[in-house]
């Protein structure tokens, strides 16, 4: 990993597309012009793409039988946003696409529809909300490329907590909410 200036850090695989932002909110004045001071002032947002390509051998995750491999290729294309505030406040949106196939020996493959992964995640200096939502819909198709059946995951992740005594952790009783929620579908 790489760190970025001023302490952000960045994986080695995702490319900066945009320098960072920096953002000034303002108050009103009676003209509707909306003067900066420090007081007020202050939010860096960053801006992050990145896309790659990985192909193995393996069995369809879920719906044919395990003992069925084949040549998988998955794209992934993933985008987020950043923001820091002076006030202590982090929002992070991503959004991971994944481009999915995979071709088995008896000339039957699975396509990707929409596959992807939205997250969104607030933390504060006393409260933080997680949310993670993922949508899988794939089709199989016979050697002759008739579809033949349907794969679909929808999956919910989300969390609250208030860091009551401010260690970055989720201690006893401090635990607000949490759904964990994962539906699989073959037909």
């Amino acid at each position: 990993m790489t760190s970025d200036p001023p302490g952000r850090i960045r994986g080695e695989s995702h490319e900066r597309t945009q320098n960072p932002v920096h953002v000034r909110r303002c108050r009103p004045d009676r003209t509707g012009a909306r003067p900066a001071t420090p007081a007020n002032a202050g939010a860096i947002v960053d801006r992050e793409s990145s896309s790659h390509t990985e192909t193995f051998t393996a069995p369809l995750d879920f719906c044919l039988p395990e003992d069925l491999i084949g040549q998988v290729t998955i794209t992934e294309t993933s985008t987020s946003q950043s923001v820091q505030t002076l006030a202590g406040v982090f929002t992070i949106r991503f959004v991971n696409e994944y481009d999915y196939r995979v071709e088995f020996p008896d000339g039957r493959y699975v396509q990707s529809g929409i596959n992807r992964d939205l997250v969104v995640f607030v933390a504060s200096p006393s409260h933080s909300v997680l949310n993670l939502v993922t949508q899988d819909f794939r089709t199989v198709y016979a050697a002759d490329g008739t579809p033949v059946g349907k794969l679909s995951v929808h999956a919910v992740f989300h969390f609250t907590f208030n860091d009551l005594n401010g260690n970055s952790q989720v201690d006893e009783g401090e635990l607000k909410s949490a759904i964990d929620k994962f539906d699989l579908r073959c037909t």
